[in-house]
Parts: C-alpha cells; sequence; structure tokens
C-alpha cells in the first residue's frame, strides 16, 4: 500500500465542543518520518506532545480537517444524525486529500460507513495515518475548547463524566447551550431542562 489517507475524529464523546475530523495523507518516505517523530495515537500524549507533533505532520505530510463548533454541530446532528453526519465528515477529508486510487483508513466507529475506505477498530494502532489525524483532529478540538472557554468565561472540561458543575455554570449564567455543549447529550439535556434552584 503505497499511498495512505488516514482518518479520525474528536470531541465525539465530549459533552463540551462539537466535532473535529481529520485526515493526513502519507507515501512510504512520509510514513517513515512521521513514524520516527514520534507519532502515536493522540489518546496516549499528553498536550504539550501533540501540540508539536500537529505543527511537525503539517511539516511532512498534507492534512485536511473540519472543526465544526456546538451550534454547527447541533443543527447538523439535528438533520442527518450523529452516524450519518461523522459519515459525510469523514468522506469529505478523505476526498480533499485523494487523487487516483489513494488506500483509505477510517478509525472505525457504530455504523461507519465511508465509501471506499478500510474501516479498522483501533486503526490508529495500525496505521501511522490515523495516528496523525487523531493528532491533528485532537490539536484542533483542543484549540476549540480554549476558544469556547474564552467566550464561556471559564475552562469548560473535557470529557462526559465530571461535568455537572460546568453544566450548571452554563445555565446559571445564562448562556446558550447550543454555543457550547451537544444538546443531545442526556446529562446536558438534564441540566438544560432544570431550572436555577
Amino acid at each position: 500500500m503505497e499511498i495512505i489517507i488516514g482518518s479520525d475524529e474528536s470531541l465525539k464523546g465530549d459533552s463540551f465542543g462539537g466535532i473535529c475530523v481529520a485526515a493526513v495523507k502519507a507515501d512510504p518516505e512520509i510514513r517513515d518520518i512521521l513514524k520516527n517523530i514520534g507519532v502515536d495515537d493522540s489518546k496516549k500524549l499528553n498536550e504539550h506532545k501533540i501540540r508539536v507533533l500537529a505543527q511537525k505532520i503539517r511539516e511532512y505530510a498534507k492534512v485536511y480537517f473540519i472543526n465544526l463548533y456546538p451550534e454547527e454541530y447541533n443543527k447538523r446532528v439535528q438533520e442527518l444524525g450523529l452516524t450519518t453526519l461523522l459519515n459525510q465528515l469523514h468522506t469529505e477529508c478523505i476526498n480533499s486529500l485523494r487523487t487516483g486510487f489513494d488506500t483509505a483508513v477510517v478509525d472505525k466507529f457504530p455504523g461507519c460507513n465511508v465509501k471506499n475506505a478500510i474501516l479498522e477498530t483501533k486503526a490508529e494502532q495500525k496505521y501511522v495515518e490515523v495516528a496523525a489525524a487523531s493528532i491533528i483532529a485532537r490539536y484542533e478540538a483542543m484549540k476549540q475548547i480554549k476558544d469556547l472557554s474564552i467566550k464561556a468565561g471559564f475552562k469548560l472540561p473535557l470529557g462526559s463524566t465530571h461535568v455537572i458543575d460546568a453544566l450548571v455554570k452554563i445555565r446559571d449564567e445564562g448562556l446558550d447551550f447550543r454555543k457550547f455543549t451537544k444538546i443531545s447529550f442526556k446529562n446536558v439535556r438534564f441540566i438544560m431542562n432544570t431550572r436555577k434552584t
């Protein structure tokens, strides 16, 4: 497999933020460089390492990403459903980098149906291109959360478990949930629909 385009997403399971999908393209030479600079699954890397590697990946490989903020994300999820939206975003990222018969690999998610691509679970552990895409997606996701935190006036947490205090703060300060959170999430809806006491 000479040229591979790897695709992955970030923020999917986070209450705050929208979604970020990224694709990275590499030939054998670039693949070796990515391995040598330490590209690995973004979940294994700290924020500093992700920042450094995201810049280096851009120097060597072709990169394309889509960073949807919560307002746009919520609108499109209501119209299409999450699975269809994810399939569309992955397809767009891959097609933006694809020339001819490049092989595409997507880190498989429930309902994953990206045409003309290899769908593989834990693909970031097998393909350095998918690991690189996971780093770009995470880097752009971190930028989005930082930006949203500035708009909210306090640091928004990642994840979906220890977020109740932040959700309550969004509600109590009268901020629009659609601009900061995924309104389809149960924990978000619960706080949205309970009144300030």
